[in-house]
């Protein structure tokens, strides 16, 4: 399932793709510096919600489990890919706006890229979507200051292309990668299922990482093939 493209959506596309493009041609390695970063909520009904939710799957995976209909809850939680590392998981309390998201890109974020080769972060990318907590004027003032040219997203010196999940690695690997790991049983409290996520982040290679940014560049080099410009194309791939 994803979100109909329609509007602007099919040139925006075309444009970040002709970017995208560019940008491989100059540099190979170019998207082994971006953090592609997404968030997700998952819930005690056995599903994960996202506002673009997003799945290719030749058979029914049969994931869905259904439980505590009458007591819900859920686990905010989000994710970066940059190279070969995971970054995070953080998990947010309640609804996440523009004050928690800046937070967590002003306060939590440098910790979490400690680990993170000091070359790589000099030289880092930073990647979201347009949802509103990432559009909010507080959040585009520090990716400003921090990024300056160097961030990708709504309003930012690269647009993001709306309704796009098929373009980034949590949207296309990563989620439903936790998803089938975190709901192998049914989840008992909040507390378990984000043991349960850190655990299946903790088990993700480096390896396995990498292959998604190999992935990506893949992706903008099969649209260029199928010349469609601007629609899905994972049906092909």
């Amino acid at each position: 399932m994803h979100q109909e493209l329609h509007g602007d959506d099919f040139n925006n596309r075309v444009v970040f793709y002709n970017w995208a493009l560019t940008q491989i041609q100059r540099d190979p390695q170019f998207f082994y510096r971006v953090m592609f970063s997404d968030e997700s909520t998952f819930t005690n009904h056995g599903n994960v919600n996202r506002h673009n939710m997003h799945y290719w799957s030749v058979e029914n995976p049969h994931w869905l489990h259904e439980v505590e209909h009458q007591r819900p809850w859920s686990v905010n939680v989000w994710c970066g890919i940059i190279g070969d590392k995971l970054i995070g998981p953080v998990f947010i309390e309640g609804i996440l706006n523009g004050e928690k998201y800046r937070n967590l890109l002003q306060d939590e974020l440098p910790i979490l890229l400690e680990d993170v080769p000091l070359e790589v972060r000099q030289n880092m990318w930073f990647q979201h979507d347009g949802c509103p907590a990432h559009y909010s004027a507080i959040v585009r003032e520090v990716l400003n200051r921090n990024y300056n040219d160097c961030w990708i997203g709504r309003g930012g010196p690269v647009n993001w292309p709306a309704r796009s999940p098929d373009l980034t690695s949590p949207d296309f690997f990563l989620w439903g990668y936790l998803k089938e790991k975190v709901y192998t049983e049914v989840p008992n409290t909040r507390e378990n299922m984000v043991e349960r996520i850190r655990y299946a982040c903790a088990q993700i290679t480096p390896d396995t990482l990498s292959t998604f940014v190999q992935a990506f560049q893949a992706r903008v080099n099969r649209n260029r093939m199928y010349q469609n410009g601007s629609h899905y194309f994972e049906h092909l791939l």
